[in-house]
């Protein structure tokens, strides 16, 4: 038997060519990982196709509180001015389940024939993280129509991405502050949540950081790491250094917003202590560095670096007591047996 080889899924750049080459089908899939990524298509799809002047009727988004006969009635419409009159459907159902709650056969046989059949003039663009490629629309939208799956970018793709975001704020990136910033970021680390969204973010806050027309690893240092972990580590800073005072005027600060912000607080304490104990270990006793340690967590590289700089101001047995501390304000806040404010001004005064 001959060796075939496996048809790939299309993706990003199978739809940027298809966008360019106006050969978009009147039935869409854009489903993946990097959502950021599908909500970029469905801009481009709409600026492509539907007329500014008659947006409000050639364009819709319908998600999972409309029903199926508005669906079936927004793709009957057609468009006034525009190229394509485009109907997004965000988290259809019977595209991720099998044997979708609410969702007759005869439902499931009626839009599988539509998209079989689909005018030209009106795009169904169905959205989904996920997908069930048993499912018979599934079936049905790859066959008559066009699916792309929007996955992690590559690193040329993720250069190409944040150079394009600095270059439209007038800022200039060396590549030693790219490598750098690619690798804090941790996104290509498979075992990371860190996406694009994120990623974006962090490039905006960096942006803000950079006032000399140059992005510097020192405002990527600052920003990448995130806003509870800087909290987290100013406030350990305090503690680290015995400035209990510092420590106390950072949790007040902190609750004062919030009253009822302590328990996210707790556990953002004590999922940084599990770090920091966890680093330490496995620097101290297998001798792996920074770099070797945040490709076995999943951890970017700046935050293991930062956690193992203030992990070794402790010993292995303050870490646990510590951990064991945190544990315990924990227990009492949820069993009421302490005043949330009260339990965390207790564990930081017996540290």
């Amino acid at each position: 038997m001959p060796f075939t080889k496996k048809k790939t899924e299309k993706g990003y750049r199978d739809f940027l060519g298809d966008l360019k080459a106006g050969s978009i089908k009147p039935v869409l899939l854009l489903y993946g990982k990097e959502q950021f990524l599908v909500e970029w298509a469905v801009k481009a799809i709409r600026d492509r196709y539907v007329n500014k002047a008659t947006e409000v009727m050639d364009y819709q988004v319908l998600d999972q509180d409309d029903d199926f006969d508005t669906l079936m009635s927004s793709l009957a419409t057609v468009s006034m001015l525009s190229e394509r009159r485009v109907v997004v459907i965000r988290d259809f159902p019977p595209l991720s389940e099998t044997k979708a709650k609410g969702f007759s056969q005869d439902d499931l046989d009626r839009l599988s024939e539509y998209i079989e059949n689909a005018p030209e003039g009106t795009m169904a663009v169905f959205c989904s993280e996920e997908v069930d490629g048993r499912g018979k629309l599934v079936k049905a939208i790859k066959k008559y129509g066009q699916a792309y799956k929007f996955d992690s970018l590559s690193t040329p793709e993720l250069e190409a991405f944040a150079a394009k975001r600095f270059h439209a704020a007038g800022l200039k990136i060396g590549r030693q502050e790219m490598n750098f910033l690619l690798r804090e970021t941790g996104y290509d680390n498979r075992e990371s949540e860190y996406n694009l969204y994120r990623f974006d973010n962090d490039i905006k806050k960096i942006i803000a950081c950079c006032e000399s027309g140059y992005v510097t690893q020192e405002a990527i240092a600052e920003t990448v790491i995130g806003d509870d972990d800087t909290f987290i580590f100013d406030l350990l800073d305090g503690i680290s250094r015995n400035d209990k005072k510092r420590a106390f005027e950072i949790l007040d600060n902190r609750l004062s917003k919030d009253q009822y912000e302590a328990m996210s607080v707790t556990g953002a304490i004590c999922s940084q202590i599990e770090i920091m104990l966890e680093v330490r270990e496995m620097n101290a006793r297998d001798g792996l560095g920074s770099m070797e340690i945040s490709r076995r967590t999943g951890l970017n590289e700046f935050r293991v670096r930062k956690a193992l700089g203030y992990a070794n101001r402790y010993s292995e047995q303050k870490l646990r007591s510590m951990l064991k501390g945190i544990y315990d304000v924990n227990k009492n806040i949820v069993t009421g047996l302490m005043e949330p404010r009260l339990a965390l001004e207790m564990f930081i005064a017996e540290i």
